[in-house]
């Protein structure tokens, strides 16, 4: 039996080395268009490859997450931790149930899997990109040339491209004439209209809330990043996708800067700094509270001069700077494009293969795993989970099919 692979990235290696376990005899081959497999892998977490989190499951993703139900039934985190324990790699579970190597190196994540695949058999082919799948009576033909018996398609999103994510899996679905969930950016950073480049290099703990047409869609908090386009940081990717997938709707994000303090007590503190220090300047009491940077563009909003006596502030104006700092709106233009974009939203969901087994309802022996299906995770460890698990469970339906 003949399997081909059609992507080196994570679930494309995984999905082969896991085949090879189950089928000694089959030939497995991946087939990867970059001149080496798992490049975007080296780069996940900021090159430390958060693999895995405890608390994955479905309620961390978006689209068809009956998907990530099924996958996760068989290989949830506890199985992916067991099954990288198995190829010698250790693990360690750090804040938020994010799993890395111990090492503290997505190297070694790679090496772990590399060594696998040459352990079990897996061929690899790199430098060689599949432009074409076709459908034959006694299965496939790639490239006009290669013979199949099942065919994987595990070329990712649109993500990314650099590391080889170009968007390969939608020109297949195009082919073979297979609907889908046209693709977005997603955990990527937010343009702001008219945003105040000053502000960047700025970063501020601060909730984040999200609204679509006056809306609320998103809250999270954690740590904001102003960058000269506009916001970025963990609680700004993760609705990120939200903002792509309604595009020409009113999208607004609204930040509470203190969010630990309420209205009340930052007034009150306000108050008292006043008669404590009522020669100190607008700019150095605000700069207490907030990143310097940060306290002078809210200043300078609210008509209050940076070097005023706080003492001639007066009630309208502090009771305004307070309000900005518990409720500052940004107007939304657009999110970052794919090029900056950490995952993809969108791909072909369960009209079209069956979240039970991955293979294709139309073409039996065609199977789609990974980042292609419509289903995508939040920041810590949830793709990845998604990938490894999707994975294994195409290996496991080809193998029953054999």
């Amino acid at each position: 039996m003949k399997i081909s692979v059609i992507g080196g990235g994570a679930s494309g290696m995984v999905c082969a080395v896991a085949l090879r376990q189950k089928l000694n005899n089959a030939e497995v081959t991946v087939y990867e268009k970059m001149p080496r497999v798992l490049k975007k892998v080296l780069v996940t977490g900021n090159g430390r490859c958060n693999l895995t989190n405890t608390h994955s499951s479905e309620e961390y993703f978006r689209g068809e997450t009956e998907f990530v139900k099924t996958a996760f039934a068989k290989y949830g985190p506890d199985s992916t931790q067991e099954f990288f324990n198995s190829l010698g790699l250790l693990l360690k579970t750090e804040d938020g149930g994010r799993v890395y190597p111990n090492s503290q190196s997505a190297g070694s994540v790679v090496n772990a899997l590399l060594g696998a695949a040459e352990e079990t058999g897996v061929i690899i082919k790199t430098d060689t990109e599949i432009k074409t799948v076709e459908k034959t009576e006694n299965g496939f033909i790639l490239n006009g040339c290669i013979e199949s018996d099942a065919v994987v398609i595990a070329s990712g999103g649109c993500s990314a491209k650099v590391h080889g994510s170009g968007g390969a899996s939608f020109d297949f679905f195009k082919e073979l004439k297979l609907s889908y969930t046209g693709p977005v950016p997603a955990l990527t950073g937010v343009v702001i209209r008219n945003f105040p480049k000053a502000l960047k290099g700025v970063r501020n703990i601060s909730e984040v809330a999200l609204r679509i047409d006056g809306e609320e869609k998103y809250r999270e908090t954690g740590e904001v990043q102003f960058n000269d386009y506009g916001l970025s940081g963990i609680p700004v990717m993760q609705l990120s996708g939200i903002i792509a997938r309604n595009k020409g709707r009113k999208a607004e994000i609204i930040l509470d800067s203190i969010p630990d303090y309420s209205y009340a007590e930052l007034g009150s503190r306000i108050s008292s700094m006043i008669k404590a220090f009522p020669d100190m300047k607008a700019e150095t009491a605000a700069s207490l509270m907030l990143p310097k940077a940060l306290a002078g563009s809210y200043l300078s909003e609210c008509g209050i001069g940076l070097c005023a006596p706080i003492k001639e502030i007066g009630r309208e104006k502090a009771d305004s700077f307070v309000s900005l700092l518990k409720k500052k709106r940004f107007e939304v233009s657009d999110v970052r494009g794919f090029d900056f974009s950490q995952v993809t939203s969108g791909g072909i969901g369960s009209r079209e293969i069956d979240p039970d087994t991955l293979e294709c309802r139309q073409i039996k022996g065609l199977y789609v795993i990974g980042e292609a299906v419509n289903v995508d995770g939040l920041c810590g460890g949830h793709n990845l989970q998604w990938a490894w698990a999707s994975a294994r469970l195409c290996a496991d339906s080809i193998a029953e099919e054999k």
